[in-house]
């Protein structure tokens, strides 16, 4: 007999005797279906919230869509590959070091491997990446001035703006061509009075 895969109604009915504390095996008589389906869906479905393992029928629904969906698509698919990436996330190791690490199974790219992991490809938690993804955004390239505090380690009063003679600092430079032009910007927190001289250079000095 071919395998008939699990219907959204099997996993609705195996969440609710899940949570009940029924046994794998009468979980699969009232569904009629083998025990190790049964566990192997738990299993590879079963998230971690606050440590307590829980089933999402939904979830689950999901994720087995996206896994067929690779499969017509000719995408890479092998449980045996899964688990292994799964269980080096779980150990802290970067989807880098997995990509590249030699081993016995052929890898995915690391490109590969985050987006199993946001599309909730691998059972992983987000919480095993040592850095989330890569910054996609535009790093700040304006000068920063290092002298006094910050206003955020000063006194609350700074952000009350009850007293005179709290200075923010900043610079203004322009994003567009190569123009030197640059200026040293100074505005008082209580009154707004705002000063802007402009600077011979955008060199550190």
């Amino acid at each position: 007999m071919n395998y008939k895969h699990l219907t959204i109604e099997e996993r609705s009915c195996i969440r609710k005797y899940y949570v009940e504390g029924l046994s794998y095996r009468k979980i699969a008589k009232l569904i009629v279906r083998r025990p190790s389906t049964v566990s192997r869906e738990i299993r590879r479905n079963c998230t971690h919230m606050y440590d307590i393992p829980t089933y999402y029928p939904h979830t689950a629904q999901k994720k087995y869509l996206l896994r067929r969906s690779y499969c017509h698509r000719g995408m890479f698919h092998n449980q045996e590959i899964l688990d292994y990436i799964d269980a080096r996330l779980r150990e802290t190791w970067s989807p880098e070091q997995i990509a590249n690490t030699p081993c016995d199974l052929p890898m995915p790219s690391y490109k590969t491997i985050y987006r199993w992991m946001y599309d909730k490809y691998l059972t992983a938690p987000l919480k095993s990446l040592r850095r989330k993804g890569k910054s996609k955004g535009k790093k700040e390239t304006r000068g920063k001035f290092n002298l006094g505090k910050s206003i955020r380690k000063r006194d609350r009063a700074v952000y009350k703006r009850e007293e005179f003679g709290h200075w923010e600092a900043d610079t203004v430079v322009s994003g567009r061509g190569k123009t030197k032009a640059c200026f040293a910007t100074l505005a008082e927190r209580k009154t707004r009075y705002y000063i802007a001289v402009k600077m011979p250079n955008k060199s550190a000095a």
